[in-house]
């Protein structure tokens, strides 16, 4: 019994040395090749959007962690604030009380706004804040200056 071999039959190409890759390739008929060559650029596309989602999500998460430190600092500080105005208020020493109570009014605007940054962020990405923003606060006007 004599077997015909095509010179282009995986096993023909495996005895020339040619690759595993090359030989799958010429074994696959027709339909899976286009197949393939449907759904390649379908996955590239979802692949992209998933890996753009991501660094979106990580960016705002990245702008959240931001803000909230800073939040939480000024919260400190200001508990400190508040400590020192009763402290200045049971010694008797009144116009340093107002100098911590104005910083307390002071450091409550100033966490308003990281609050309104933090919620913007939150609902709208992280866009909607840009890293000037979230280095400089908002300048208040109606400040009373401190008094020492």
């Amino acid at each position: 019994q004599v077997v015909l071999r095509s010179p282009l039959s995986s096993s023909s190409l495996a005895r020339r040395g040619v690759g595993v890759l090359a030989m799958w390739l010429f074994d696959l008929s027709l339909p899976p090749l286009l197949t393939l060559l449907v759904a390649a650029p379908a996955a590239l596309y979802f692949a992209v959007s998933f890996v753009r989602w991501f660094l979106r999500w990580r960016r705002k998460c990245q702008r959240l962690e931001k803000i909230n430190e800073k939040y939480e600092m000024l919260r400190s500080v200001r508990q400190d604030a508040l400590y020192h105005y009763g402290w200045a208020n049971s010694r008797g020493d009144f116009k340093e009380a107002e100098g911590h109570e104005a910083h307390v009014e002071e450091i409550d605007r100033k966490l308003q706004v990281l609050k309104g940054q933090y919620e913007a962020v939150e609902a709208r990405g992280a866009e909607a804040v840009d890293d000037v923003a979230l280095s400089t606060f908002q300048v208040v006007t109606d400040e009373r200056p401190k008094e020492k």
